[in-house]
């Protein structure tokens, strides 16, 4: 069956946010970022200018304690109107608890921006080294005014479902991986309660993210979208960064590849949570700066010259977030760890392709998933292609995903084959209107809505549980994974047959291993030589590049999610 029969046959259920009853003084929601075991970021925008003030309490007394801005809200543009954006530290709170709050202007008799609407709640982080299991939810690429590949200015439905689950989902806090507010992360973009339109209000309009917002701490990192001093106004995150010595900036680079030098926001910094250390990592750059880079590592694509000069820029072993990042690895050696960044180790979108700088690919050396790996990082989430994509590591890599469909204008998977990685992906193609899918075996979407998604990610110990969640509700290609220690290697494949059905051609076969724990994937080598990696459902694999007459071994190779490996082999002659 097409994803989405189910849901179509139902009907789609929206359940769009809005805020009857708010003061008219309200333009933004309140949202929350930085969270931690002990404090949270309230971030709202007003039409007036005040030192305004955020009461919190306990469930049933929300208004027991009170912090006022130490400054009046910072003046911003929203579509010709002038708007303020106030944001306050919620202190002293206790680890893993539940809260409530609201927010108050400063004026002499201060006014309860939320008016009759109910105060929100959140609950504060899983203090490290909790066993207290907990979700968090992953998205990219979102606040866009187009629906459908038609920007209109009209509602765009899908995001708008996207947020709406999302806002139900129960997840603690989400990560960004990157591109919010289309086409250029303006204050207008990011809009407002009021006012609409093509470009305006993608993120902030009642029916997008004022429902998730205001109980859903957001953890956001920078894409090749909105790379201004909005970005980190928008989404402030100081108490992480400090507490993790990262960088959360503006910073200036100097030239690459005869880019000009400019002075870019830069997010980098990590937190803990439970057993788990997440990463949040600045792999981006600007379209329009990139000089003379020319991208060539990557495959028939001008595109990869923003991964060429992202990759000087940021992921150099002499860079500041390189060494920064190797630094905290060893400071947190053991446990889960879960990166986020903006450009895609793995990606079957033939318009935003793999990322071949940053990818630990045969013979590269000091890349930032070679860095990842062998420090322990077990989960990789990556945006930039508007697709869902689900990857198996191969060799000395790391697990990944694309989820860069939480509501921007989606695009293909396929269009240049599918990569033997590549265990489960969807697209869509507004030209001709149809899914796309990879690999064959999965199923084709019916609308773009089962495109548009978001992950929700439940931890429990060293488990996490992966399930993707697309616009119409519908749950899809749900992954569990067992990170804990493992030093047991699978079973051999056996047996290993070899056949040419083709000149050129050699097939492979072979029966399916079992593990103590959790199968990854098999790694076939030729002659000793690495050809490819396939998921652990896959026994077979079709080598399209031997040369006849010749003598082959070839030898696949079974390995489990912690890297034990075992081996079988078959020497062919053809």
């Amino acid at each position: 069956m097409a994803l989405g029969a189910l849901s179509a046959a139902l009907g789609p259920t929206p359940a769009h946010a809005d805020l009857p009853g708010a003061s008219p003084v309200l333009t933004r929601a309140p949202y929350l970022t930085d969270l931690t075991p002990t404090s949270l970021r309230v971030t709202w925008a007003t039409s007036t200018r005040s030192r305004q003030t955020v009461k919190y309490g306990p469930l049933g007394n929300c208004t027991a304690n009170s912090v006022t801005a130490a400054t009046l809200g910072t003046t911003m543009t929203v579509n010709g109107v002038t708007e303020y954006s106030n944001s306050v530290t919620v202190p002293n709170l206790s680890p893993d608890t539940p809260y409530c709050y609201r927010v108050f202007t400063g004026d002499a008799t201060p006014i309860d921006l939320l008016g009759t609407n109910p105060s929100p709640t959140f609950t504060t982080m899983v203090p490290d080294g909790s066993p207290t299991p907990f979700t968090f939810a992953v998205l990219g690429d979102w606040g866009d005014t187009t629906s459908n590949g038609v920007n209109s200015g009209a509602v765009n439905e899908d995001q708008a479902n996207v947020l709406s689950r999302l806002a139900a989902s129960g997840a603690r806090f989400a990560l960004s991986t990157g591109d919010v507010a289309y086409p250029s992360g303006s204050p207008t973009n990011y809009g407002d309660l009021q006012q609409s339109g093509v470009n305006i209000s993608g993120v902030f309009a009642p029916e997008y993210y004022a429902a998730p917002g205001q109980k859903l701490p957001m953890f956001s990192i920078n894409g090749n979208h909105g790379r201004t001093a909005t970005l980190l106004l928008t989404w402030p995150q100081p108490a992480v960064t400090a507490a993790s010595n990262g960088v959360y900036s503006q910073v200036s680079y100097p030239s690459f590849f005869g880019s000009t030098p400019a002075t870019y926001p830069t997010t980098y910094y990590a937190f803990s949570s439970g057993g788990v250390r997440f990463y949040m990592l600045d792999a981006s750059w600007s379209d329009g700066n990139t000089g003379t880079a020319d991208g060539n590592n990557c495959e028939g694509t001008d595109h990869c010259a923003i991964y060429q000069v992202d990759a000087a820029a940021h992921w150099a072993t002499t860079s500041a977030e390189y060494q920064w990042l190797q630094q905290d690895l060893a400071a947190h050696p053991g446990g889960v760890k879960v990166a986020a960044f903006h450009f895609p180790l793995r990606s079957d979108d033939p318009t935003e392709p793999d990322d071949e700088y940053l990818k630990n690919n045969p013979g590269s050396t000091d890349t930032l998933e070679q860095l990842l790996h062998d420090n322990g990082v077990n989960l990789v989430f990556n945006g930039h292609a508007h697709i869902y994509q689900r990857n198996v590591a191969p060799p000395g890599g790391v697990p990944s995903y694309v989820t860069g469909g939480a509501g921007a204008k989606l695009s293909s998977v396929g269009g240049h084959g599918c990569d033997p990685t590549d265990a489960y992906a969807l697209g869509w193609s507004y030209s001709s209107n149809v899914g796309k899918r990879c690999p064959s075996s999965v199923p084709i979407p019916a609308a773009d809505a089962n495109v548009h998604h978001f992950l929700l990610v439940s931890v429990n110990g060293s488990t996490l549980t992966v399930t993707p969640t697309d616009s119409l509700g519908n749950v899809f290609d749900a992954q569990t994974y067992d990170f804990a220690a493992d030093g047991t290697a699978p079973s051999a494949p056996s047996p290993l047959t070899v056949t040419r059905p083709a000149s050129t051609t050699m097939k492979l076969m072979w029966g399916a291993s079992t593990d103590d724990r959790q199968l990854a994937a098999y790694d076939v080598y030729r002659d000793g030589t690495y050809m490819a990696t396939v998921p652990q459902e896959v026994l077979t694999f079709s080598d399209k590049t031997a040369v006849c007459p010749a003598s082959y071994t070839y030898e696949v190779r079974a390995r489990d999610l912690a890297g034990n490996t075992a081996a079988t082999s078959t020497p062919v002659t053809c």
